[in-house]
């Protein structure tokens, strides 16, 4: 009865910011941001039980598996409703740039192929080609890429390239981190709260808004993957995870960080996502190194448990604290963000020394945990490849060497 009453009250709730007369007030109030934030929290968080089953209607589960960490059927749906909300709120505030357009039909597009993806299977380099053709859309047609290089006329030849590496590489790495439960949410979040602060502190609002609408719908969502002494109850699935990835890296492309240098307009972004990109780089030459892939792009399709999350997990953190401890991680990171971006490029340069310092810690810790787990493989986002059998009985040990260690704590 109570749960029936709360979802009618959050509906009620929802229908009632939907209004003009409610927008109107907040917008005149000055108050677009909050109404964005509401908004986009509260219909997640009413979207999410409807998604919830209607995935286990469909039977769209993520099913337990020798490179996965929980241990029973879970529905996949959940970045149908983090989708819906962020999109939603967006179409409610009716401010977009020509680039934000531009990006928010891109990032659909990922989202679509993340969906069919989690309901019938795609191979990588399928999924692969549509993110490189979502990445060149954007620089096309929005205007969208990283100015590294300019004032001279092959400008484009080293910055187009790598805009594609960025947003592509940064919707993976975010994948990739959908490993445990409330990683893939909360490091949005984390992201996006940073990305709008400093949007708003030089004078950027529509990017400001578009993050807060990204924040408040994983906010609306995480309730429901990252709940205290309990599993998951859904996922974002790769819908959820890819699309968060891609919007995110474009809102970081879009933006101007720094009034001051472009030398600190580049490297905010860098630290707000270090941790991804950290993890990103050193799993790919880590497989590349010990000849688990052969080319670059295969780390899209290898299966494996040597991400930093498996690491702290196989070091003894249960699930929570690895996410807390990563987290923790990753504010660091965007704290140095916020400190640098009116500064000189001096003070890039340390913001730069001191996050190469964290990840200094963090490889300490990953050699720590691979030699506690005992093999040095893949991750946990791509759905294609097979490693050997060797290395999955491997694997499938340490990962119940895991959990046993897990039930014997709790």
């Amino acid at each position: 009865m109570w749960t029936t009453l709360w979802r009618i009250f959050l509906w009620g709730v929802l229908v009632l910011l939907t209004l003009p007369a409610v927008k109107g007030f907040y917008f005149r109030a000055g108050m677009r941001w909050q109404f964005i934030l509401l908004y986009a929290f509260v219909a997640a968080y009413a979207f999410t039980p409807v998604c919830r089953r209607l995935a286990l209607a469909l039977n769209v589960l993520d099913r337990p598996g020798w490179r996965k960490m929980h241990e029973r059927p879970t529905p996949l749906f959940g970045g149908v409703a983090v989708f819906a909300a962020f999109l939603l709120s967006l179409v409610l505030n009716g401010v977009f740039l020509p680039g934000m357009w531009c990006l928010t039909l891109a990032g659909a597009l990922i989202f679509v192929v993340g969906l069919w993806d989690d309901v019938r299977s795609l191979s990588p380099l399928t999924r692969l080609l549509v993110q490189v053709a979502a990445a060149l859309f954007v620089i096309l047609f929005g205007g969208i890429q990283i100015k590294l290089v300019t004032g001279v006329a092959w400008a484009c030849l080293i910055n187009v390239p790598l805009t594609v590496l960025w947003l592509v590489g940064l919707t993976n790495a975010m994948n990739f981190f959908d490993g445990i439960d409330g990683l893939a949410a909360g490091m949005s979040v984390i992201i996006a709260v940073f990305l709008g602060v400093i949007a708003f502190k030089s004078e950027q609002p529509a990017l400001g808004w578009m993050a807060v609408a990204l924040a408040g719908a994983c906010l609306g969502f995480l309730p429901f993957n990252f709940i205290p002494g309990q599993s998951a109850r859904l996922f974002l699935g790769d819908a959820g995870s890819t699309f968060l990835g891609f919007t995110l890296a474009g809102v970081a492309v879009f933006g101007e960080w720094s009034v001051t240098s472009h030398f600190v307009s580049l490297t905010a972004p860098v630290l707000i996502f270090g941790v991804l990109i950290f993890d990103m780089l050193y799993i790919t030459l880590s497989r590349i190194k010990n000849r688990k892939v052969g080319r670059i792009f295969e780390p899209l399709a290898t299966a494996s448990q040597d991400h930093l999350h498996h690491r702290l997990m196989f070091m003894g953190f249960a699930r929570k604290e690895a996410a807390f401890a990563i987290f923790t991680m990753s504010v660091c990171l965007g704290v140095s963000a916020l400190i640098i971006m009116d500064g000189r490029p001096l003070d890039a340069v340390l913001g730069l020394f001191q996050a190469v310092l964290l990840f200094t810690v963090i490889v300490a810790l990953m050699f720590k945990g691979r030699r506690r787990e005992g093999v040095s493989g893949g991750g946990n986002g791509g759905n294609g490849g097979s490693p050997s059998s060797a290395s999955r009985e491997e694997e499938s040990s340490a990962v119940g060497r895991w959990r046993k260690s897990l039930k014997a704590r709790r």
